[in-house]
């Protein structure tokens, strides 16, 4: 009981502190004091409360600290951030430091188990997982009609797969080479005991597997209000994603399919080109909605960005709130053919201007530092506000086009020629050269390369498609004939880097167990039933 308390409270402050949306039926209280767990528990009513504080952890994270520099490791759009930036397609100025600068680097305390920031993203989503599991016990003895107890089973199984399914990404292996490995700690009951062992990857992804399933038929007819609301569509799509994880090309086909017939209308080249902070249009399936209610801290994804107008001036306060952290390598600017859409740029490398930059995708900041000058900044997410301003932009955390090249990938897989027709159909809508060859590896090669250039910073490239692919990360170090390549920062940690080859570059491994963290101190501290000594990860190594 004592442990059920402790989440209800958990639950009392993040419900008390945000507000997902200004609708009318927002649940609202006076006093943290006025709630008992009982009440809570005891109807669908004060169950939904309890939901929303999950939707709270499950999109904003645990922002209690206040640390703007954890947030590349807090919510699912932080998690966006953080896989792509393990990747080779995005540069850190490291002008802010912290997490981001961490993830680029591979530096050590991004993982160490005795760092705050390993800590975060255990505890991030263990709290989701507590208080889905207190939902889905209560449901049972608690007063609610039928339609409103499936609605709230739904939403928290779906919450409590999609944690596990992080979880499992981020503390390791990927499912083809580590599925009788050690997982996480399965947890699926609010009484569980704290002294519990973990369970081996393929049980795991059994219960990520099981509980999506479950939501998707538990939410079939779920008529949200808002898009930050999981429905069957979302459960489909990460049941997708799960599948393409697990090299289930059946149900990672089905799943995509079952989103993309009911989603098909892609994004026009307004909307792609408009800066990713409207989320209203019918390929986004779900999506975070952040004003100064919502989201506390002023940082969002878009923070991260350094594409804000030259006209603000390159100072880091020039506007909304920006971290001048994020460029493109320019290996990635290569990537798009000259009539893609996606890849349109602004080769000016002086004196650049709003009026050269606005109407293309990448562009020079010419009037800062000469160092970050030869950079490319990146205006997929970029939006115009102010530090005061009600509203800030909101993100996408799902879309059809992702559905659409798994379709392409699951397809090519299994030897359906469907695969390129697929490919098409997404690159005729970006106005990009089509893809002809039909053979399965090649195919193959440019559903990889289309992923890249279309879901950059939405969290399924970069070390998501690295590990689950079981492909080596290398990078290449700036140089005279190259300036836009990467930083000396993103080398050091690499393996077989040499700054003084004509051509600096560096590895890291697909299997290294530097892309994971190490299980949480507090985590070996509290619960006897695991050992650090056997049951940690190494730090690095194979």
């Amino acid at each position: 009981m004592k442990k059920i308390e402790k989440i209800i409270k958990v639950f009392l402050l993040a419900v008390f502190t945000f507000s997902l949306t200004n609708c009318e039926d927002q649940l609202t209280t006076n006093s943290s004091t006025a709630v008992s767990a009982n009440e809570i528990l005891s109807s669908t009513t004060g169950l939904n409360m309890l939901l929303r504080s999950a939707y709270n952890y499950v999109l904003f994270g645990d922002r209690s600290e206040g640390d703007q520099g954890h947030a590349a490791y807090i919510g699912i759009p932080g998690f966006h951030l953080y896989y792509d930036i393990s990747g080779d397609d995005i540069l850190v100025t490291g002008a802010m430091g912290g997490t981001p600068e961490y993830c680029y680097m591979f530096d050590s305390r991004r993982t160490l188990a005795n760092q705050s920031y390993a800590a975060k993203i255990w505890r991030n989503y263990y709290v989701i997982i507590n208080q889905a599991n207190l939902i889905i016990d209560a449901l049972a003895d608690a007063s609610g009609t039928d339609a409103e107890k499936k609605e709230l089973e739904g939403q928290a199984k779906a919450m409590r797969g999609i944690s596990y399914f992080h979880l499992l990404i981020n503390y390791q292996q990927t499912y083809a080479i580590a599925k009788n490995k050690r997982g996480v700690i399965l947890r699926t009951h609010a009484d569980d005991p704290t002294e519990k062992g973990f369970s081996t990857v393929q049980e795991c992804y059994d219960q990520v597997v099981a509980d999506l399933k479950d939501a998707k038929s538990l939410l079939a007819g779920f008529n949200r209000g808002e898009k930050w609301q999981i429905n069957d569509d979302v459960a489909a799509g990460y049941l997708a994603r799960v599948y393409q994880v697990m090299n289930n090309w059946e149900g990672a086909l089905s799943e995509a399919n079952y989103v993309y017939q009911r989603h098909s209308t892609l994004m026009t080249k307004e909307e792609w080109c408009g800066g990713f902070d409207e989320v209203d249009m019918e390929e986004v399936i779900w999506a975070v909605y952040n004003t100064n209610l919502s989201n506390s801290a002023r940082n969002t994804p878009f923070s991260y960005w350094f594409n804000f107008d030259p006209s603000y001036g390159e100072d880091q306060d020039a506007m909304f709130y920006h971290f001048r952290e994020l460029f493109v390598n320019g290996s990635y600017v290569d990537l798009f053919d000259d009539t893609d859409y996606r890849g349109t740029k602004c080769t000016k490398t002086e004196n650049v201007t709003d009026e050269d930059e606005k109407p293309v995708m990448f562009w020079h900041r010419t009037n800062g530092r000469t160092d970050w000058a030869t950079k490319w900044a990146y205006n997929k997410f970029k939006y115009y506000g102010t530090a005061n301003a009600e509203n800030l932009p909101n993100y996408s955390l799902l879309r059809v086009s992702e559905m659409l090249l798994i379709k392409a990938e699951a397809e090519a897989n299994l030897g359906n020629p469907a695969a390129l027709a697929s490919l098409n159909t997404l690159q005729s809508a970006r106005n990009a050269k089509l893809t002809t060859v039909t053979g399965k590896e090649a195919l193959l090669e440019e559903i990889y390369i289309e992923r890249r250039k279309e879901l950059l910073g939405e969290g399924c490239t970069g070390m998501y498609d690295y590990v689950r692919l079981q492909r080596d990360l290398v990078r290449y170090e700036e140089t005279a004939e190259h300036p836009d390549w990467h930083f000396p920062r993103g080398m050091t940690n690499l393996d077989g880097y040499n700054g003084s080859d004509a051509r600096p570059s560096g590895r890291m491994p697909s299997n290294d167990y530097r892309w994971f963290c190490q299980i949480p101190t507090d985590e070996f501290s509290n619960n006897t039933a695991i050992n650090s000594e056997t049951d940690q990860n190494p730090f690095r190594g194979q």
